[in-house]
């Protein structure tokens, strides 16, 4: 029953007293949760006191990890490909109030960011999200780039901030089809055959924004709602599922309408 409040939580953007009271007003939530008249109905601070703890366990991890089990049961992650890609979160604190010791500073095209990112690795077949990572703002994108893989794809995609020579060594040496950017440097700028290169990869790299757009305009999350990393860990990898059930029941239904 706590799995399932906290899907709903993060479907529609509750809070923890939002939540309470919609459970009690809401006839479809409750029997999205198995409830009957009668029936204790979990208050704020119960569902507070489950995510710190789910939070602390890693059981968030557990969660995602269970579901994306079953796609790859059900046949809808197929895991030929991974698209790679990052998101900053800003912190629901402000730079100037030291409540959240976690969140960090980082700048992207010339513009501070005080807050998290966010990092996921989505299957090129289905778009499904089948590996996430949540870290302080300034963690640089690209040492968890290896961590977002499945070690099974046949091709790779991510954009220049990925670029290293050794790893686009490793990937061809492992026969994995390198898609990942070129990135020019100082004093030797990209080539004409490389913009080429990289306009091309673009449009199959830039299927990785569809989740992030799903989760910002959705499920409405824009920053984050907690004031430590773990929490904030548990909702970015709870955002996720649920768009990977989204995900699920779109194939079912795309499959039962032929």
């Amino acid at each position: 029953m706590v799995v399932k409040c906290f899907i709903l939580q993060n479907m529609y953007n509750l809070s923890d007293p939002r939540l309470e009271e919609e459970i009690a007003d809401r006839r479809s939530f409750q029997m999205f949760l198995g409830l009957v008249s009668g029936d204790a109905i979990p208050d704020e601070t119960t569902i507070c006191r489950y995510r710190a703890l789910f939070a602390q366990k890693g059981l968030d991890k557990k969660l995602f990890d269970s579901f994306s089990i079953q796609l790859r049961e059900q046949g809808i992650l197929l895991e030929r490909g991974t698209l790679v890609d990052a998101t900053i979160k800003q912190a629901q604190a402000t730079p100037s109030c030291d409540r959240d010791k976690d969140a960090t500073h980082t700048r992207k095209r010339n513009k501070s960011y005080y807050g998290y990112k966010g990092h996921i690795g989505v299957d090129l077949d289905s778009r499904v999200i089948h590996s996430t990572k949540f870290t302080p703002a300034n963690v640089h994108d690209s040492p968890c780039f290896e961590e977002l893989l499945s070690g099974e794809e046949e091709a790779v995609f991510g954009d220049k901030g990925y670029a290293n020579k050794k790893r686009k060594n490793k990937l061809r040496a492992a026969g994995v089809y390198c898609g990942i950017l070129d990135k020019g440097y100082r004093g030797r700028p990209l080539s004409c055959a490389q913009k080429r290169r990289n306009k091309k990869l673009s449009s199959v790299r830039n299927n990785v924004e569809r989740p992030f757009a799903f989760l910002k305009r959705v499920l409405h999350y824009e920053r984050c709602r907690y004031y430590d990393l773990p929490r904030n860990r548990f909702e970015f990898n709870m955002k996720a599922l649920v768009y990977n059930i989204r995900c699920f029941i779109s194939h079912k239904t795309a499959l039962a309408w032929g």
